[in-house]
């Protein structure tokens, strides 16, 4: 098998595995949210993986007979400035709309940044969306409406939940995969840009810091109690939390954003944007998935049908991106 065919394939796998994490990240999103607000876990779950990312970093150095050069490390904190500020306002918005929309449409709402890369392409240098990408996305607007209950009571007459019809989460969510559609085409070119030298590990690693950071620091000014979080976290019990918290930000910290950030960085290195996009798609059933055996989540035929027709849309349109390139 060749070389470069190898990466692929080992990069789908990768994206795939990525894709099962974030789908579960709705689930322990929701969870943490019972002991802080959405600027505090999100700031949390990034310094805690950079922490995690840089010390394990270095001891993999150490034990090659090596050593950190901070100057290279310097080169990835300003590379991730603008991925950091992408990949932050992703999560504060998609942890924030948990909070009034369920996990399962926070998950289908989320994977409109497929079909919202190749519409924004145009304005950074790339090619202009295609007509099977237009189609789709006309398509998509119907399956969100459907998600989101607009049509429910005209086409059943039954009365959704607050939390099923359209929402301030939705919209909320809505932006966030804007957030991912920047956040996906800056990885794009850092990663053309410092070419084989590229180091996934050490630039998520940075992402992290530049993510974390200044999104914590607007968590200690606008919500309370973000500087204890870790203490209600280890200690639930005292502070009328569950366990399940700990559980879920632990997933946050280290398999959504640690795990799964890095592998979409590395296999974005070998296989173009609209090929990532199309197995990003995944994080969609698993998000329904996971939220119908954790949190007893069930979907109506009718939404159950929108999430189906986002999901042809973007893959269709994606696999013909992905024919073209």
């Amino acid at each position: 098998m060749p070389l470069r065919t190898s990466r692929q394939t080992q990069a789908i796998f990768e994206l795939s595995f990525a894709g099962a994490l974030w789908g579960f990240g709705f689930v322990a999103a929701y969870w943490s949210l019972t002991v802080g607000g959405p600027f505090t876990i999100t700031g949390w779950r990034f310094v805690i993986a950079g922490l995690i990312g840089f010390f394990s970093y270095l001891a993999i150095q150490k034990a090659k007979g090596q050593t950190l050069r901070l100057d290279i490390f310097q080169t990835y904190l300003r590379a991730a400035w603008w991925p950091g500020v992408f990949i932050a306002t992703l999560l504060v918005l998609q942890t924030w709309g948990l909070q009034y929309t369920t996990a399962t449409k926070s998950g289908f709402i989320t994977c409109l940044y497929v079909l919202i890369v190749p519409m924004i392409e145009p304005f950074f240098g790339g090619p202009k969306p295609t007509r099977a990408v237009l189609i789709s996305a006309i398509g998509s607007l119907i399956g969100v409406a459907l998600m989101c209950g607009l049509l429910n009571s005209f086409l059943s007459g039954e009365e959704l939940d607050a939390k099923s019809r359209l929402n301030i989460g939705d919209f909320l969510t809505l932006i966030a995969a804007f957030a991912a559609s920047f956040h996906i085409l800056a990885i794009d070119r850092i990663s053309a840009k410092l070419g084989s030298d590229f180091d996934s590990y050490q630039f998520n690693t940075a992402q992290s810091f530049m993510a974390g950071l200044p999104t914590l620091a607007i968590a200690m000014v606008i919500e309370p109690n973000a500087g204890s979080l870790l203490a209600r976290l280890l200690d639930p019990v005292a502070h009328g939390a569950a366990w399940t918290a700990l559980i879920g930000f632990t997933s946050l910290a280290i398999g959504s954003t640690l795990i799964a950030f890095a592998l979409q960085v590395r296999a974005q290195k070998h296989i173009p944007p609209a090929t990532a996009s199309l197995l990003f798609l995944l994080e969609s059933p698993f998000a329904a998935l996971f939220a119908a055996l954790l949190l007893g989540e069930v979907a109506t035929p009718i939404q159950l049908l929108g999430g189906a027709i986002i999901l042809l849309s973007v893959g269709y349109a994606t696999t013909s991106m992905t024919k073209k390139s």
